[in-house]
């Protein structure tokens, strides 16, 4: 597995290890700690700190009945197991080398790729998030996504393959945080395609000479 350089801040894992993220938000950083060993030992520090804190606190108000159900599959070592469908991928070693949660998330037909552009296709996930969209992203090896920028906060976690933009190279693990405003070209390594989790508080926006073809055909679908 490659070096990760990417990770979620410190307020991020602590917002995690409480309880307090929305569901979609944990999923994603529960990814990150799949790859990342520093921050799932971090994550366990502040868990640890984190119950003494909230030891007077009624248990009621810590997490909520379905966010508490996300994170009880999270941290259960056999929440992984065997995928409900090997997926729809190019190979099914793709397939095996995704997290548990993931593999977990799809639906029982698989991922259900669309087109985005002749690079990029995209699979919206059912995670039961009314606010957050979270999609899985291909890119296809060497591919280049249409340049866009951002409405709201987005994270990027990268499943498979690496890819890269102005600000840097993205490999397995990364958890990338974007912010409103931001603008990004991002594209894949030559030798292999990249697959990533992305979840997105509101919807992308290109720029560019497509803007006019592709913006009407964004959707954003929380789901």
């Amino acid at each position: 597995m490659s070096d990760i350089n990417f990770h979620p801040d410190t307020h991020l894992l602590m917002d995690y290890s409480s309880g307090s993220l929305d569901r979609a938000l944990s999923i994603s950083v529960a990814v990150h700690l799949h790859f990342c060993k520093e921050c799932k030992e971090r994550s366990l520090s502040l868990s640890d700190i984190g119950g003494q804190l909230l030891s007077e606190v009624e248990p009621a108000s810590v997490l909520s009945d379905t966010l508490r159900i996300v994170l009880s599959r999270i941290e259960d070592p056999e929440y992984g197991g065997e995928s409900r469908s090997s997926g729809s991928f190019s190979t099914a070693s793709e397939s095996e080398t995704l997290p548990p949660l993931v593999k977990r998330l799809l639906p029982e037909q698989g991922p259900d790729w669309k087109f985005l552009s002749p690079s990029l296709r995209v699979a919206k996930l059912a995670v039961g998030e009314q606010f957050k969209e979270v999609a899985l992203h291909k890119i296809k090896a060497g591919g280049k996504t249409p340049t866009h920028d951002h409405r709201g906060q987005e994270i990027t976690v990268v499943l498979k393959g690496s890819f890269s933009d102005d600000n840097g190279v993205y490999h397995e693990g990364d958890f990338l945080l974007k912010e409103p405003g931001d603008i990004h070209t991002p594209v894949a390594t030559a030798n292999e395609e990249c697959i990533c989790l992305s979840v997105l508080a509101a919807p992308i926006r290109m720029v560019g000479g497509f803007k006019r073809l592709l913006n009407p055909f964004l959707s954003f679908s929380p789901a």
